[in-house]
Protein backbone atom coordinates (compact mmCIF):
# COMPACT_ATOMS: atom_id res chain seq x y z
CA UNK A 1 0.00 0.00 0.00
CA UNK A 2 3.17 2.31 0.69
CA UNK A 3 4.81 1.74 -2.75
CA UNK A 4 2.62 3.35 -5.04
CA UNK A 5 2.67 6.95 -3.34
CA UNK A 6 6.65 6.48 -3.40
CA UNK A 7 6.17 5.70 -7.03
CA UNK A 8 4.26 8.62 -7.75
CA UNK A 9 6.75 10.91 -5.97
CA UNK A 10 9.79 9.55 -7.43
CA UNK A 11 7.78 10.12 -10.75
CA UNK A 12 7.24 14.00 -9.92
CA UNK A 13 10.87 13.78 -9.15
CA UNK A 14 12.21 12.55 -12.30
CA UNK A 15 10.07 14.78 -14.44
CA UNK A 16 11.27 18.01 -12.51
CA UNK A 17 14.86 17.35 -12.14
CA UNK A 18 15.49 15.21 -15.81
CA UNK A 19 15.13 18.33 -17.78
CA UNK A 20 11.67 16.60 -19.41
CA UNK A 21 9.71 20.43 -18.83
CA UNK A 22 12.21 23.15 -18.49
CA UNK A 23 9.20 25.11 -17.24
CA UNK A 24 8.06 23.93 -14.57
CA UNK A 25 10.74 24.10 -12.28
CA UNK A 26 9.82 26.20 -9.21
CA UNK A 27 6.01 25.97 -10.49
CA UNK A 28 3.35 24.87 -8.38
CA UNK A 29 0.81 22.97 -10.32
CA UNK A 30 -1.80 25.44 -10.16
CA UNK A 31 0.10 27.84 -12.21
CA UNK A 32 1.23 25.17 -14.96
CA UNK A 33 -2.53 24.34 -15.49
CA UNK A 34 -3.48 28.35 -15.33
CA UNK A 35 -0.33 29.44 -17.65
CA UNK A 36 0.27 26.33 -19.94
CA UNK A 37 -2.95 23.77 -19.91
CA UNK A 38 -6.06 25.45 -20.16
CA UNK A 39 -4.94 27.17 -22.72
CA UNK A 40 -3.64 23.82 -24.08
CA UNK A 41 -6.79 22.07 -24.06
CA UNK A 42 -9.01 25.33 -25.05
CA UNK A 43 -6.84 25.74 -28.27
CA UNK A 44 -6.53 21.82 -28.64
CA UNK A 45 -9.27 20.26 -27.45
CA UNK A 46 -12.31 22.32 -26.56
CA UNK A 47 -13.58 22.72 -30.40
CA UNK A 48 -14.46 19.16 -29.92
CA UNK A 49 -14.55 18.39 -26.45
CA UNK A 50 -15.55 21.38 -25.27
CA UNK A 51 -19.50 21.31 -25.31
CA UNK A 52 -20.25 24.59 -26.95
CA UNK A 53 -23.70 25.88 -26.97
CA UNK A 54 -25.18 22.50 -28.72
CA UNK A 55 -23.36 20.49 -25.54
CA UNK A 56 -22.19 18.03 -28.03
CA UNK A 57 -18.86 15.90 -26.57
CA UNK A 58 -17.05 13.94 -29.65
CA UNK A 59 -16.88 10.53 -27.72
CA UNK A 60 -18.51 11.67 -24.97
CA UNK A 61 -15.14 13.16 -23.57
CA UNK A 62 -15.87 16.07 -21.97
CA UNK A 63 -12.33 18.08 -21.13
CA UNK A 64 -13.74 21.35 -19.88
CA UNK A 65 -13.34 20.13 -15.67
CA UNK A 66 -11.41 18.47 -13.54
CA UNK A 67 -14.05 15.85 -12.76
CA UNK A 68 -14.97 15.21 -16.35
CA UNK A 69 -11.39 14.27 -16.75
CA UNK A 70 -11.51 11.78 -14.35
CA UNK A 71 -14.95 10.42 -15.51
CA UNK A 72 -13.62 10.03 -19.03
CA UNK A 73 -15.93 9.55 -21.81
CA UNK A 74 -17.62 6.33 -23.38
CA UNK A 75 -14.84 4.02 -23.47
CA UNK A 76 -15.60 3.74 -19.44
CA UNK A 77 -11.58 5.18 -19.15
CA UNK A 78 -10.42 8.31 -17.59
CA UNK A 79 -9.22 10.38 -19.22
CA UNK A 80 -6.69 11.30 -16.58
CA UNK A 81 -5.78 9.41 -13.76
CA UNK A 82 -4.15 12.55 -10.99
CA UNK A 83 -0.62 11.28 -9.87
CA UNK A 84 -0.19 8.88 -12.42
CA UNK A 85 0.64 10.39 -16.22
CA UNK A 86 1.71 7.08 -17.37
CA UNK A 87 -1.67 5.50 -16.93
CA UNK A 88 -3.64 8.56 -17.85
CA UNK A 89 -5.48 8.06 -21.54
CA UNK A 90 -5.17 11.50 -22.05
CA UNK A 91 -1.42 11.59 -22.63
CA UNK A 92 -1.21 8.16 -24.51
CA UNK A 93 -3.91 9.99 -27.14
CA UNK A 94 -1.32 13.42 -27.04
CA UNK A 95 1.68 10.77 -27.69
CA UNK A 96 -0.84 8.85 -30.82
CA UNK A 97 -0.05 5.99 -28.88
CA UNK A 98 -3.51 3.99 -29.63
CA UNK A 99 -5.58 6.74 -29.64
CA UNK A 100 -4.62 9.99 -32.02
CA UNK A 101 -5.36 12.75 -31.12
CA UNK A 102 -5.48 15.86 -32.18
CA UNK A 103 -6.23 13.98 -35.42
CA UNK A 104 -4.35 16.04 -37.77
CA UNK A 105 -0.97 15.71 -38.72
CA UNK A 106 -0.16 19.43 -38.25
CA UNK A 107 -2.12 20.30 -35.02
CA UNK A 108 -0.33 17.08 -33.24
CA UNK A 109 1.40 18.77 -29.62
CA UNK A 110 4.66 19.49 -29.32
CA UNK A 111 7.02 17.74 -27.40
CA UNK A 112 6.99 20.33 -24.69
CA UNK A 113 3.05 20.69 -24.53
CA UNK A 114 2.87 16.96 -24.03
CA UNK A 115 5.37 17.37 -21.14
CA UNK A 116 3.86 20.02 -19.85
CA UNK A 117 0.60 17.83 -19.46
CA UNK A 118 2.76 15.22 -17.77
CA UNK A 119 3.87 17.19 -15.14
CA UNK A 120 0.39 18.30 -14.18
CA UNK A 121 -0.95 15.52 -13.68
CA UNK A 122 1.59 13.93 -12.14
CA UNK A 123 1.85 16.74 -9.46
CA UNK A 124 -2.10 16.10 -8.99
CA UNK A 125 -3.83 17.64 -11.95
CA UNK A 126 -4.97 20.64 -9.95
CA UNK A 127 -8.02 22.88 -11.90
CA UNK A 128 -8.15 26.25 -9.15
CA UNK A 129 -10.98 27.99 -9.83
CA UNK A 130 -11.20 31.65 -11.91
CA UNK A 131 -10.27 33.82 -9.19
CA UNK A 132 -6.99 32.16 -8.98
CA UNK A 133 -6.31 31.92 -12.97
CA UNK A 134 -7.09 35.53 -13.06
CA UNK A 135 -4.66 36.06 -10.45
CA UNK A 136 -1.11 33.95 -12.15
CA UNK A 137 -2.43 35.08 -14.93
CA UNK A 138 -1.89 38.97 -13.67
CA UNK A 139 1.33 37.95 -12.16
CA UNK A 140 3.22 36.17 -15.68
CA UNK A 141 1.82 39.15 -17.83
CA UNK A 142 3.23 42.09 -15.90
CA UNK A 143 6.68 40.71 -16.96
CA UNK A 144 7.24 41.85 -19.49
CA UNK A 145 10.40 39.37 -20.80
CA UNK A 146 11.16 35.96 -19.34
CA UNK A 147 13.22 33.07 -20.25
CA UNK A 148 9.91 31.84 -22.27
CA UNK A 149 10.15 35.01 -24.24
CA UNK A 150 8.97 38.60 -24.45
CA UNK A 151 5.48 40.07 -24.36
CA UNK A 152 4.84 42.41 -27.54
CA UNK A 153 2.60 45.53 -27.16
CA UNK A 154 -0.84 45.15 -29.48
CA UNK A 155 -3.53 46.54 -29.62
CA UNK A 156 -5.50 43.25 -28.19
CA UNK A 157 -6.43 39.85 -30.30
CA UNK A 158 -9.75 37.56 -29.50
CA UNK A 159 -8.34 36.01 -26.80
CA UNK A 160 -6.20 36.87 -23.96
CA UNK A 161 -4.05 33.76 -24.74
CA UNK A 162 -2.73 35.41 -28.15
CA UNK A 163 -2.59 38.94 -26.68
CA UNK A 164 -0.24 38.09 -23.68
CA UNK A 165 1.68 35.07 -26.01
CA UNK A 166 5.52 35.58 -25.69
CA UNK A 167 7.89 35.90 -28.74
CA UNK A 168 11.49 34.99 -29.18
CA UNK A 169 12.83 38.38 -29.97
CA UNK A 170 15.05 36.50 -32.84
CA UNK A 171 11.71 35.78 -34.44
CA UNK A 172 9.85 39.36 -34.06
CA UNK A 173 13.14 41.24 -34.76
CA UNK A 174 11.41 43.97 -37.57
CA UNK A 175 8.30 44.29 -34.49
CA UNK A 176 11.43 45.99 -32.43
CA UNK A 177 12.64 49.67 -32.56
CA UNK A 178 15.67 49.81 -34.14
CA UNK A 179 18.85 50.16 -32.04
CA UNK A 180 22.13 51.80 -33.37
CA UNK A 181 24.89 49.37 -33.53
CA UNK A 182 28.86 50.47 -32.34
CA UNK A 183 30.58 50.49 -34.90
CA UNK A 184 34.73 51.20 -34.83
CA UNK A 185 35.05 55.15 -35.97
CA UNK A 186 37.93 53.83 -38.42
CA UNK A 187 35.61 51.78 -40.89
CA UNK A 188 32.61 52.26 -42.73
CA UNK A 189 29.45 50.65 -41.31
CA UNK A 190 28.74 49.04 -44.55
CA UNK A 191 32.31 47.30 -44.70
CA UNK A 192 32.37 46.63 -40.82
CA UNK A 193 28.77 44.17 -40.94
CA UNK A 194 29.85 42.54 -44.10
CA UNK A 195 33.54 41.80 -42.83
CA UNK A 196 31.95 40.67 -39.71
CA UNK A 197 29.81 38.04 -41.54
CA UNK A 198 32.59 36.88 -44.02
CA UNK A 199 34.92 36.31 -40.85
CA UNK A 200 31.96 34.41 -39.19
CA UNK A 201 31.55 32.53 -42.04
CA UNK A 202 35.39 32.23 -42.45
CA UNK A 203 35.43 34.09 -45.93
CA UNK A 204 37.62 36.26 -47.44
CA UNK A 205 37.33 39.48 -49.09
CA UNK A 206 37.06 39.24 -53.34
CA UNK A 207 39.95 41.10 -54.32
CA UNK A 208 39.44 44.80 -55.41
CA UNK A 209 38.11 45.39 -58.61
CA UNK A 210 39.77 47.51 -61.22
CA UNK A 211 38.78 50.79 -62.61
CA UNK A 212 36.37 49.63 -65.26
CA UNK A 213 34.88 46.85 -63.10
CA UNK A 214 33.77 49.32 -61.16
CA UNK A 215 32.72 51.31 -63.86
CA UNK A 216 30.52 48.92 -65.71
CA UNK A 217 29.07 48.02 -61.98
CA UNK A 218 28.37 51.71 -60.93
CA UNK A 219 26.58 51.77 -64.26
CA UNK A 220 24.31 49.06 -64.42
CA UNK A 221 23.35 48.87 -60.92
CA UNK A 222 22.23 52.85 -61.04
CA UNK A 223 21.04 53.35 -64.71
CA UNK A 224 20.52 49.81 -65.88
CA UNK A 225 22.63 50.89 -68.96
CA UNK A 226 25.96 49.63 -70.09
CA UNK A 227 28.57 52.28 -70.34
CA UNK A 228 29.52 53.93 -73.28
CA UNK A 229 33.13 53.91 -75.18
CA UNK A 230 33.62 57.77 -74.40
CA UNK A 231 32.10 57.25 -70.56
CA UNK A 232 34.55 54.63 -69.96
CA UNK A 233 37.42 56.33 -71.76
CA UNK A 234 36.63 59.66 -69.87
CA UNK A 235 36.31 57.84 -66.26
CA UNK A 236 39.52 55.82 -67.23
CA UNK A 237 41.57 58.76 -67.91
CA UNK A 238 39.82 60.56 -64.38
CA UNK A 239 40.74 57.99 -62.60
CA UNK A 240 44.83 57.43 -63.31
CA UNK A 241 44.96 61.26 -62.10
CA UNK A 242 42.70 61.29 -58.86
CA UNK A 243 40.67 58.21 -58.37
CA UNK A 244 38.56 59.12 -55.47
CA UNK A 245 37.20 61.96 -57.01
CA UNK A 246 36.33 60.09 -60.55
CA UNK A 247 34.54 57.78 -58.46
CA UNK A 248 32.73 60.30 -56.70
CA UNK A 249 31.87 62.87 -59.55
CA UNK A 250 31.25 59.37 -61.47
CA UNK A 251 27.84 58.47 -58.56
CA UNK A 252 27.02 62.27 -58.85
CA UNK A 253 26.53 61.82 -62.89
CA UNK A 254 24.77 58.52 -62.55
CA UNK A 255 22.25 59.75 -59.97
CA UNK A 256 21.42 62.70 -62.04
CA UNK A 257 20.63 60.88 -65.21
CA UNK A 258 16.74 60.90 -65.84
CA UNK A 259 17.74 57.18 -66.35
CA UNK A 260 17.93 56.97 -62.61
CA UNK A 261 14.58 56.88 -61.74
CA UNK A 262 13.99 54.52 -64.80
CA UNK A 263 15.91 51.95 -63.06
CA UNK A 264 15.35 52.50 -59.65
CA UNK A 265 11.40 53.50 -60.24
CA UNK A 266 11.43 49.83 -61.60
CA UNK A 267 12.03 48.25 -58.01
CA UNK A 268 8.72 50.21 -56.53
CA UNK A 269 6.66 50.21 -59.49
CA UNK A 270 7.09 45.96 -59.00
CA UNK A 271 5.89 45.92 -55.48
CA UNK A 272 3.04 48.53 -55.95
CA UNK A 273 2.21 45.71 -58.35
CA UNK A 274 2.50 48.33 -62.10
CA UNK A 275 0.32 47.26 -64.64
CA UNK A 276 -1.71 49.32 -67.81
CA UNK A 277 -4.50 46.44 -67.58
CA UNK A 278 -6.49 45.58 -64.31
CA UNK A 279 -6.41 41.69 -64.84
CA UNK A 280 -8.64 38.88 -64.80
CA UNK A 281 -10.03 37.61 -67.59
CA UNK A 282 -12.04 40.86 -69.14
CA UNK A 283 -7.94 42.58 -68.30
CA UNK A 284 -9.47 46.33 -69.36
CA UNK A 285 -7.02 48.97 -70.27
CA UNK A 286 -6.26 51.57 -67.64
CA UNK A 287 -5.68 54.20 -70.24
CA UNK A 288 -4.26 56.70 -67.82
CA UNK A 289 -2.14 54.05 -65.76
CA UNK A 290 1.27 55.45 -67.17
CA UNK A 291 0.95 58.86 -65.23
CA UNK A 292 1.57 56.27 -62.07
CA UNK A 293 4.76 55.13 -63.38
CA UNK A 294 6.12 58.64 -64.00
CA UNK A 295 5.19 59.63 -60.97
CA UNK A 296 7.33 56.88 -59.43
CA UNK A 297 10.05 57.86 -61.82
CA UNK A 298 10.21 61.62 -61.41
CA UNK A 299 10.24 60.72 -57.21
CA UNK A 300 13.27 58.99 -57.54
CA UNK A 301 14.92 61.43 -59.79
CA UNK A 302 14.56 64.22 -57.23
CA UNK A 303 15.47 62.10 -54.29
CA UNK A 304 11.79 62.65 -53.12
CA UNK A 305 11.48 61.71 -48.99
CA UNK A 306 10.29 58.37 -48.29
CA UNK A 307 7.75 59.99 -46.05
CA UNK A 308 6.32 62.44 -48.45
CA UNK A 309 6.50 59.60 -50.97
CA UNK A 310 4.53 57.34 -48.78
CA UNK A 311 1.90 59.92 -47.84
CA UNK A 312 1.32 60.89 -51.30
CA UNK A 313 0.22 57.46 -52.59
CA UNK A 314 -2.09 56.88 -49.82
CA UNK A 315 -3.50 60.42 -49.23
CA UNK A 316 -2.51 62.32 -51.51
CA UNK A 317 -6.38 62.95 -52.85
CA UNK A 318 -6.84 64.55 -48.89
CA UNK A 319 -3.82 66.92 -49.87
CA UNK A 320 -4.92 68.19 -52.89
CA UNK A 321 -8.54 68.36 -51.52
CA UNK A 322 -7.03 70.34 -48.37
CA UNK A 323 -5.10 72.59 -50.75
CA UNK A 324 -7.91 73.48 -53.31
CA UNK A 325 -10.41 74.70 -50.27
CA UNK A 326 -7.59 76.83 -48.61
CA UNK A 327 -6.96 78.68 -51.65
CA UNK A 328 -10.66 78.66 -52.78
CA UNK A 329 -12.16 79.68 -49.39
CA UNK A 330 -15.26 78.81 -51.50
CA UNK A 331 -17.12 75.66 -51.36
CA UNK A 332 -19.14 76.23 -54.48
CA UNK A 333 -15.87 77.29 -56.35
CA UNK A 334 -13.87 74.58 -55.02
CA UNK A 335 -16.52 72.36 -56.50
CA UNK A 336 -16.55 74.21 -59.72
CA UNK A 337 -12.87 73.26 -59.86
CA UNK A 338 -13.10 69.73 -59.38
CA UNK A 339 -15.56 69.36 -61.59
CA UNK A 340 -13.08 70.99 -64.30
CA UNK A 341 -9.73 69.58 -62.95
CA UNK A 342 -8.54 73.53 -62.57
CA UNK A 343 -5.79 71.82 -59.90
CA UNK A 344 -1.98 73.45 -59.31
CA UNK A 345 0.51 71.23 -60.31
CA UNK A 346 1.42 70.36 -56.68
CA UNK A 347 -2.35 69.30 -56.59
CA UNK A 348 -2.29 66.84 -59.92
CA UNK A 349 1.06 65.75 -58.47
CA UNK A 350 -0.99 64.32 -55.46
CA UNK A 351 -3.74 63.13 -57.17
CA UNK A 352 -1.81 61.18 -59.65
CA UNK A 353 0.10 59.47 -56.70
CA UNK A 354 -2.68 57.89 -55.54
CA UNK A 355 -2.77 55.47 -58.66
CA UNK A 356 -0.92 53.32 -55.95
CA UNK A 357 -4.17 52.69 -54.69
CA UNK A 358 -5.67 51.07 -58.23
CA UNK A 359 -2.53 49.30 -59.21
CA UNK A 360 -4.28 45.99 -57.78
CA UNK A 361 -6.39 43.62 -60.21
CA UNK A 362 -9.74 44.46 -60.68
CA UNK A 363 -12.79 43.21 -62.07
CA UNK A 364 -16.60 43.90 -61.06
CA UNK A 365 -18.37 41.86 -64.67
CA UNK A 366 -18.09 38.67 -63.11
CA UNK A 367 -19.16 39.38 -59.68
CA UNK A 368 -22.00 41.73 -58.25
CA UNK A 369 -20.45 45.48 -57.07
CA UNK A 370 -21.05 45.14 -53.62
CA UNK A 371 -18.70 42.00 -53.74
CA UNK A 372 -15.84 43.21 -56.07
CA UNK A 373 -15.49 46.46 -53.92
CA UNK A 374 -14.93 44.10 -50.98
CA UNK A 375 -12.38 42.40 -52.56
CA UNK A 376 -10.73 45.67 -53.80
CA UNK A 377 -10.10 46.95 -50.68
CA UNK A 378 -9.03 43.59 -49.21
CA UNK A 379 -6.06 44.07 -52.02
CA UNK A 380 -5.61 46.91 -50.91
CA UNK A 381 -5.10 46.56 -47.06
CA UNK A 382 -2.66 43.35 -47.86
CA UNK A 383 -1.01 45.68 -50.35
CA UNK A 384 -0.33 48.50 -48.11
CA UNK A 385 1.03 45.95 -45.82
CA UNK A 386 2.94 44.38 -47.99
CA UNK A 387 4.72 47.25 -49.63
CA UNK A 388 5.22 49.73 -46.35
CA UNK A 389 5.27 46.90 -43.42
CA UNK A 390 6.84 44.20 -45.64
CA UNK A 391 4.46 41.73 -44.10
CA UNK A 392 0.98 40.10 -45.38
CA UNK A 393 -2.26 41.35 -43.66
CA UNK A 394 -4.87 38.96 -45.49
CA UNK A 395 -3.58 36.10 -42.82
CA UNK A 396 -5.73 38.29 -40.32
CA UNK A 397 -8.95 39.12 -41.84
CA UNK A 398 -10.08 35.93 -40.34
CA UNK A 399 -8.04 35.53 -37.34
CA UNK A 400 -5.04 36.90 -35.14
CA UNK A 401 -1.90 36.18 -37.09
CA UNK A 402 -0.19 32.85 -36.23
CA UNK A 403 3.07 34.42 -35.77
CA UNK A 404 3.30 37.94 -35.86
CA UNK A 405 1.99 40.28 -33.70
CA UNK A 406 -0.57 41.47 -35.62
CA UNK A 407 -4.57 41.08 -34.05
CA UNK A 408 -7.59 40.91 -36.28
CA UNK A 409 -8.73 44.42 -35.01
CA UNK A 410 -5.94 46.06 -36.39
CA UNK A 411 -7.06 44.68 -40.11
CA UNK A 412 -10.41 46.09 -40.03
CA UNK A 413 -8.66 48.88 -38.41
CA UNK A 414 -6.82 49.71 -41.84
CA UNK A 415 -10.17 48.51 -43.60
CA UNK A 416 -11.71 51.67 -41.95
CA UNK A 417 -9.19 53.91 -42.64
CA UNK A 418 -9.39 53.12 -46.66
CA UNK A 419 -13.68 52.18 -46.12
CA UNK A 420 -14.58 55.73 -47.51
CA UNK A 421 -12.01 54.81 -50.88
CA UNK A 422 -14.45 55.40 -54.32
CA UNK A 423 -13.25 54.51 -57.97
CA UNK A 424 -13.49 57.41 -59.97
CA UNK A 425 -12.14 58.90 -63.10
CA UNK A 426 -10.50 62.72 -61.90
CA UNK A 427 -10.31 65.43 -64.51
CA UNK A 428 -6.38 66.22 -63.85
CA UNK A 429 -4.49 68.40 -66.52
CA UNK A 430 -1.39 66.97 -67.74
CA UNK A 431 1.53 68.07 -66.12
CA UNK A 432 4.11 69.85 -67.97
CA UNK A 433 6.77 66.92 -67.51
CA UNK A 434 3.38 64.74 -69.08
CA UNK A 435 2.04 67.33 -72.06
CA UNK A 436 2.86 65.83 -75.25
CA UNK A 437 3.61 69.55 -76.80
CA UNK A 438 6.47 69.36 -74.24
CA UNK A 439 7.50 65.98 -75.33
CA UNK A 440 7.69 67.87 -78.47
CA UNK A 441 10.26 70.63 -77.16
CA UNK A 442 12.45 68.29 -75.60
CA UNK A 443 12.97 66.46 -78.66
CA UNK A 444 13.50 69.12 -80.71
Amino acid sequence: MRIRPVIMMLYVLLVLFCGLVTYAEDRTGEEIFSLKILPLLKQKCFQCHGGGPTDDYKGDYDLTTRAALIRGGESGEPAIVPGRPDESVLIHAVKWDGYEMPPKENDRLTKEQIQNLEVWIALGAPWPSDDVIAEFRKQAWGERVTKEGMLVDTSGGLSEEWTYRRYQAEDIWSFQPVNKSKVPVNIHPVDYFVEMKLNAAKFDLAPKADPRMLLRRATYDLIGLPPTPEETEQFLAAWKDAPDQAWSELLDRLLASPHYGERWGQHWLDVARYADSSGYSNDYERSNAWRYRDYVIRSFNVDKPYDEFIIEQLAGDELAEQSLRERTKDGKQAAAFRRSGSYTEQEAEWLVATGFLRMGPFDNAMVLAPQARQIYLDDVVNSVGQTFLSTTLRCVKCHDHKFDPIPTRDYYRFYAAFATTQMAERRVAFLPEENQSDFEHERA
